[in-house]
């Protein structure tokens, strides 16, 4: 390239560069979400722009500051090592989600005493919470912690945060655990007013700036090695407790099913002895009802045959009162007749009859010789019978 064209090209690159600097210098772009602090050049004098657009920078000094942000205190980074109550230790792992004012008077004030964003992230976000924590740890035991009370420790961390560290007093308990072995329990407790409200002993930076606490996560308590192997004991134990605990509940309730169907039974049998009980009355009370329907019955039947007797034998005294029927004589001459036919054929007469005379008549009736007459006399008896009965 010959000497000219090169030198050409050079100014022009130096020209675009000047005016890209310069362009730079005038001009400068407010992105959302930003704040930007302006000190102007020539007097001094710092403004605030929380509106995105482009501005005028005339040269002047310009500070980027983040409405919203988050600080992470987490494993990849450095997380938070606190001690609590009972002297174990742990690191504290997590995040907070903050929110600057946009107000002009705060974002200066801000301004002012941090100079910029990097400082307010390392010297106002991360020393407040990390100040909190520590704070916070010492009013709970390790137990607390990993068992019954996080949620009470992060709530409290979430006050503290926001209206300063709170004036704490501390105590000592002599107490017993599970075995009857004393021992002295020691805490750290809040100070409250009359109203119950925490005395304040430092305020806030978020209080006095007016950074407002969006959110605070913790993501992980990691214990020392030491107390990690008591917690695991403990867990171990309480395990055993709530397995044994357990087995008692199985057994008393299973006492108490026992029980209830032991009763159960008893109704059970009550009922049934209840039920044949029953069964047998009501057997009993229909047999009387039968025996009582049959006896009814009897009775009315003797009744019946008595009724019958006594009106035979009066129809037969009323017919002995009355006489004979010509029917009744009929029947009766009837049948002496035939009787007398009958004792008739049967009389055997003697082949030679030899005929005497034997009294003071001289003479001697046959028909006596051989009966017939008797039975003759006998068969018009019973005929002046019968009419003499008319």
């Amino acid at each position: 390239m010959p000497v000219g064209k090169f030198i050409f090209v050079a100014i022009v690159a130096i020209m675009l560069a000047g005016s890209y600097f310069l362009a730079g210098q005038i001009l400068v772009t407010n992105d959302a979400g930003n704040v930007q602090v302006k000190q102007a050049a020539a007097t001094g004098t710092m403004s605030v722009r929380t509106q995105p657009g482009v501005y005028l920078r005339l040269f002047s000094d310009i500070h980027n500051y983040k409405i919203s942000d988050t600080y992470d205190f987490n494993k990849e980074g450095t997380g938070i090592n606190v001690r609590f109550n009972d002297s174990a230790t742990a690191n504290v792992y997590g995040s907070i989600k903050y929110r600057l004012p946009t107000s002009e008077d705060n974002i200066l004030a801000i301004h002012t005493d941090f100079r910029s964003y990097e400082a307010v992230q390392d010297q106002l976000v991360r020393a407040v919470v990390e100040a909190v924590v520590i704070q916070t740890a010492t009013m709970f035991s390790s137990e607390e912690i990993y068992s019954t009370r996080r949620s009470d420790f992060v709530d409290m961390i979430n006050q503290q945060i926001k209206a300063g560290i709170f004036a704490t007093k501390y105590s000592e308990v002599l107490r017993k655990d599970e075995d009857g072995n004393s021992f002295i329990q020691r805490a750290m407790d809040v100070r409250r007013n009359d109203q119950g409200q925490p005395y304040i002993a430092q305020e806030s930076a978020f209080a006095r700036y007016h950074v407002e606490l969006i959110q605070l996560v913790l993501t992980d308590i990691d214990f020392d090695p030491k107390t990690d192997e008591l917690i695991a004991k403990r867990k171990e134990a309480e395990q055993e407790k709530i397995v044994a605990k357990s087995k008692a509940e199985r057994a008393k309730q299973d006492a108490v099913t026992a029980e209830a169907q032991g009763k159960a039974n008893v109704a059970l049998a009550e009922a049934e002895a209840l039920v044949l009980k029953k069964t047998a009355v009501i057997a009993a009370e229909r047999e009387k009802e039968v025996a009582i329907q049959e006896a009814l019955k009897a009775e009315e039947v003797k009744k019946a045959i008595i009724a019958r007797g006594q009106a035979d034998a009066e129809a037969a005294k009323l017919k002995v009162a009355a006489g004979l029927t010509p029917l009744d004589k009929a029947t009766i001459e009837k049948e002496t007749k035939i009787e007398i036919a009958k004792a008739l054929s049967a009389v055997k007469f003697p082949e030679h009859m030899i005929i005497s005379g034997g009294g003071a008549g001289g003479g001697v009736n046959p028909f006596e010789a051989v009966g017939l007459k008797a039975l003759y006399d006998l068969s018009n008896q019973m005929s002046g019978s019968a009419d003499g009965a008319k």
